[in-house]
């Protein structure tokens, strides 16, 4: 048993795919019927394995990983570590590889805080990154934090960790750590001159709670994934599973993969941004993400009706959880029941690859999007947004919910798509 669990699988899936394929050619398919029954031998195995494993975690009263309550990610103790601060450093490319070891070691890092991200939005948005690192009297690193500065005349001058994603701010082995590089940032921010600076954390921060505003309106939707797809086709109760089974009488079929689907995907991508009537991201974004360091951590799923993409989404894992920062719908196919049978193949593959979670991506608590992805099973987990704010400034608001911005939205709803994947680009770069 060499393999992973989840290589397994993936082999199981590529074989799948094979075995029907020879049976529509007419080939033969015994030695692809042998390779199947050698895998499913191995995943026999390692279920038997794990299952043992978790009986025995049972007797002795801890809880197996995958039914935790919510993931690392999301936990509010954290185990504090006894060091202390030598000099904080603003990291260039020979500490890359210092920086992810550093970053993989904590169980609350997100995808975002690796290096691999820093590179994607200097070459995709041409900001200037600040990734900041506390070293101890031993020249180790004992906590970071990653950040990008924007400044545009249309939205202003700030700093944000991290923009364009859900998660940033500070990893540090203690709370003295933590504080120590948030002043740095915050010397920064006065050195720059800039009008705010907004830390996108996943717990309280005790070091900032006392001298800064937060917002609160915005959740990350997360569930704990079973073991099988059987287990969570029943979990999701019978009106989902009545509208999966809607989808599945129309002629739509699922594909994923990767650079390959990326024109199909932003095709449906652009054409539902610019229905919401927000800026769309250069193409060139998610290719740079694609082709990155970090790219086995990344697929795209595109969905096909009568063999023409009409949904998609990107998805990312990083420690047992999946996540699906960008999924779009044409709305010409929204009767059709698409995106329910979508997110449905996903959270399938999301247990074929073995995750213990599905992060739905973040909401605003009670919006269309929060019930949405509430209905899958998913459980609202706090962010916390916190403001430093020089001169008792006021919190920013750089959403779609901003009054100032609703006429904006309606006019750019009427666009040409052609036209608004052109000026698109060079707008939403600047909001976080």
């Amino acid at each position: 048993m060499g393999n992973s669990l989840e290589a397994l699988l993936e082999q199981k899936g590529i074989v799948s795919r094979r075995i029907g394929e020879a049976k529509r050619e007419g080939q033969a398919i015994d030695a692809l019927l042998s390779q199947m029954k050698k895998i499913s031998a191995e995943i026999a195995a390692f279920k038997k394995l794990e299952a043992k494993n978790q009986k025995k975690s049972a007797g002795s009263g801890e809880l197996p990983a995958h039914k935790s309550e919510k993931p690392p990610l999301f936990k509010l103790k954290r185990v504090e570590i006894k060091t202390s601060v030598s000099k904080i450093v603003s990291c260039d490319e020979a500490m890359a590889e210092q920086w992810n070891a550093y970053v993989d070691s904590r169980p609350d890092s997100s995808i975002y805080h690796r290096w691999g991200f820093k590179e994607v939005v200097e070459q995709s948005f041409g900001h200037e990154t600040h990734y900041l690192a506390a070293l101890n009297d031993k020249n180790e690193i004992c906590g970071v934090l990653p950040a990008v500065e924007m400044q545009s005349r249309l939205f202003g001058h700030f700093i944000v960790s991290l923009p364009f994603f859900t998660y940033g701010s500070v990893l540090a082995d203690n709370q003295e750590v933590a504080k120590a590089i948030y002043n740095a940032l915050f010397e920064l921010g006065k050195k720059q001159q800039v009008a705010h600076i907004e830390l996108r954390a996943t717990s309280g921060q005790s070091s900032l709670e006392q001298t800064m505003p937060a917002k609160l309106s915005k959740v990350s939707m997360v569930r704990a994934l079973p073991e099988t797809a059987e287990n969570l086709w029943q979990d999701v109760g019978t009106k989902v599973r009545a509208q999966i089974k809607k989808a599945q009488r129309f002629d739509l079929q699922m594909k994923f993969g990767k650079a390959e689907l990326l024109d199909d995907f932003y095709r449906v991508f652009a054409e539902n941004m610019r229905d919401l009537g927000t800026p769309v991201y250069a193409k060139t974004f998610f290719s740079e993400l694609i082709n990155s360091s970090l790219a086995s951590s990344f697929d795209i799923g595109v969905m096909y009706f009568e063999k023409k993409p009409v949904a998609c989404c990107f998805l990312m894992r990083h420690k047992g959880m999946m996540e699906i920062p960008w999924a779009s719908a044409l709305n010409s196919v929204n009767e059709m029941n698409v995106n329910m049978l979508m997110y449905w193949e996903v959270l399938k593959r999301a247990i074929n690859q073995g995750n213990q979670f599905f992060d739905f991506g973040r909401s605003s608590k009670d919006a269309g999007t929060y019930r949405f992805k509430k209905q899958w099973g998913a459980i609202p987990q706090q962010l916390y947004w916190y403001y430093w704010l020089p001169d008792d400034g006021t919190m920013p608001e750089l959403n779609p919910n901003n009054p100032k911005y609703k006429l904006l939205i309606t006019v750019w709803q009427k666009l040409p798509v052609w036209f608004t994947r052109w000026i698109g680009p060079p707008v939403v770069k600047y909001l976080p």
